[in-house]
């Protein structure tokens, strides 16, 4: 792919062709109407077969929707063939969860489903959509998190899933950027969405949706390997955990008691 300084997202996202997965709410559905007002088709994915298709009707062009379970074999070799039916350009792999632990009654179930939604539904993604990116020299964007730099209040699991996928997407990216297939790893903060709405903490620099996205498609636009925002907040934790590890737990026990990312 050619990049240029001067080119708009509608000049980089015009005619291509996208998959998104957890499309039917926040982040990924707001990245679909974006980017189908940039001209591209999309594939959406999502679990609730009714909020699917109320995003596909604020969706402008192609719109193709796969409604169900990430964990399922069908579901997957669904999207494996809509993908490999034409071009693959992008694949923005979205779809998770989260909830908070206290540690003091911690359940290996709730742990477990953490893992299960964030990061084994985006291996199953992952394998059914990379032959199609490869074959097409598109994009692989993981979501990640902001938690996954470092271990927060009350986020093991949550938290440990987005470490992974961090992982993840570095030796992906170091595999496959080579062969013409760079991968991002997206990690936000706190973002306006159904899921944030239920935290009773507050949470600093939130973002609604709309500026989430465009952030995204500007670090996608450039094929950034790390997209991380807002800044604010990003760039100090990134300074926090660059200090002794004695430092780092001290700073972060006295000012993420009440919090967590």
């Amino acid at each position: 792919m050619n990049r240029s300084q001067k080119m708009t997202l509608g000049d980089y996202f015009n005619s291509k062709r996208i998959l998104i997965t957890g499309a039917s709410s926040g982040i990924g559905a707001e990245l679909a109407v974006q980017l189908s007002k940039l001209g591209a088709s999309l594939i959406l994915t999502g679990r609730n077969q009714e909020r699917l298709a109320e995003v596909r009707s604020r969706c402008r062009g192609t719109t193709e929707t796969i409604c169900g379970d990430l964990l399922q074999a069908d579901v997957i070799e669904r999207i494996r063939t809509a993908c490999d039916d034409g071009t693959l350009d992008l694949a923005i792999l979205n779809a998770g969860t989260a909830h908070y632990e206290n540690a003091g009654v911690f359940k290996a179930e709730t742990f477990n489903v953490l893992i299960q939604s964030n990061l084994v539904t985006m291996v199953n993604c992952i394998e059914a959509v990379i032959p199609s990116l490869i074959r097409c020299k598109g994009q692989l964007a993981l979501m990640s998190s902001l938690a996954s730099y470092g271990g927060f209040p009350q986020s093991s699991g949550y938290g440990a899933g987005k470490a992974a996928i961090r992982n993840l997407a570095q030796s992906l990216d170091l595999d496959l950027r080579p062969v013409g297939v760079p991968v991002s790893c997206v990690c936000p903060g706190f973002i306006k969405t159904p899921l944030t709405d239920q935290n009773r903490f507050k949470m600093p620099f939130l973002m609604d949706c709309e500026a989430a996205a465009k952030v995204i498609l500007s670090g996608l636009q450039s094929q950034r390997h790390e997209i991380h925002f807002p800044k604010r907040l990003s760039l100090l934790l990134k300074f926090v955990m660059s200090l002794p590890a004695s430092w780092q737990y001290r700073l972060l026990l006295r000012t993420t008691r009440s919090l967590s990312l």
